[in-house]
């Protein structure tokens, strides 16, 4: 019987503890506002160094996050975070690895490096 709910208690942690995926379509929509600077599949940005395409959704959530909750400061990025939920973010950021290889590489840009080598 121990064994039994300690089995239990496992199984819920694990569950837990795994990050829910985003869905990806539903960020295609969420991230109609994030476009006009960070690209989609057919446009780089108006400032192509801060393409996400390709960008690992993880590590996007998290930094969106830090912009969410003042951690890290960017007055326009800021802005435009606030208001979205932990779902849009995990939605978006999951758009945004969808879309593979950015439409206009940059090389030699910091942050590259999480950028999928088979998207390349």
């Amino acid at each position: 019987m121990k064994s039994v709910k300690l089995l239990a208690v496992v199984s819920t942690m694990v569950l837990a503890s795994q990050v829910q995926a985003g869905d990806a379509q539903s960020g295609a929509t969420k991230a109609a506002a994030c476009v006009a600077c960070h690209g989609n599949a057919s446009f780089p940005g108006i400032f192509p160094i801060v393409q996400l395409a390709g960008r690992d959704a993880d590590k996007l959530a998290t930094k969106t996050n830090k912009y969410r909750t003042g951690k890290l400061i960017s007055p326009m990025m800021n802005l435009a975070v606030m208001t979205m939920t932990d779902k849009d973010v995990e939605d978006v950021s999951a758009y945004y690895q969808s879309l593979g290889k950015p439409y206009m590489p940059m090389p030699g840009i910091r942050g590259d490096e999480d950028i999928q080598a088979s998207a390349q």
